[in-house]
Parts: C-alpha cells; sequence; structure tokens
C-alpha cells in the first residue's frame, strides 16, 4: 500500500440525480450523513441512500467487538403428531438442542435460536 488508507466506522452510499452514485464516510454517523447532503450542492437530489457495511466496521462498530451471532436451528414439524410443550416444540427438544451445542463447542450461556417451520396449508 503506497498511500494511506482511512476506514471510517460511518459510512453511506448515495446515488444523486445526475446517475452518480456516491459513498460517504466519517466518525460518526451524522458526519457521514453532513458529507453525503453537501454533496447533493453538486449531484442534484439524493434519490436514494443506505448504510454501508465493509470488511472492517458494521453500523459504527468495529467487526472484532461485535459479539457472534446466535446459532439457528430450525425444526420442520412437518408429519410430527406426538406431544409438543408450551411453546409448541416437542417434549424436549429445546433442551436436547441447547446440550448438543454444548458438546459441539458452545458457551452453555451462548444464545440459540429455534425456529419451527409449519406443514404449507393444503386445499382439500
Amino acid at each position: 500500500m503506497n498511500e494511506m488508507q482511512t476506514f471510517y466506522p460511518w459510512c453511506v452510499v448515495a446515488a444523486f440525480s445526475d446517475g452518480s452514485r456516491l459513498t460517504f464516510g466519517g466518525s460518526t454517523e451524522e458526519q457521514a450523513r453532513s458529507a453525503m447532503e453537501a454533496a447533493s450542492n453538486e449531484h442534484g437530489e439524493i434519490s436514494w441512500w443506505d448504510h454501508v457495511t465493509d470488511t472492517n466496521y458494521i453500523d459504527g462498530q468495529y467487526y472484532q467487538l461485535l459479539p457472534d451471532q446466535p446459532t439457528l436451528h430450525v425444526v420442520d414439524l412437518a408429519g410430527y403428531d406426538g406431544p409438543v410443550d408450551e411453546n409448541g416444540f416437542p417434549a424436549g427438544l429445546p433442551e436436547k438442542i441447547a446440550r448438543y451445542a454444548v458438546e459441539h463447542g458452545a458457551a452453555e450461556d451462548e444464545a440459540q435460536v429455534i425456529v419451527r417451520m409449519h406443514e404449507r396449508w393444503r386445499r382439500t
């Protein structure tokens, strides 16, 4: 790398009425948005804008400081007619999933998300 690069924690991308699409960075979200709005004097109205996530920052937070995403378990209950708990899962299934996660390296208090799939409605 011959020239210095700056990686801003906040970055937005905008499309302008003159057809340009530009990115703007700042130390705060307000700085990035102000820079974007100032560019509308040169490039015309902002027709669309959104936050940018790059390899370094996600919504202003350095990626290595973000907590891990929870594990997502999808349970297909199509055809299951056994006993269910108060949440509609097969009895004991959430506890079984939590034990399995710990046995495979998850921390005991790590978030586990369980989603039920339902059989699609069929016309008879």
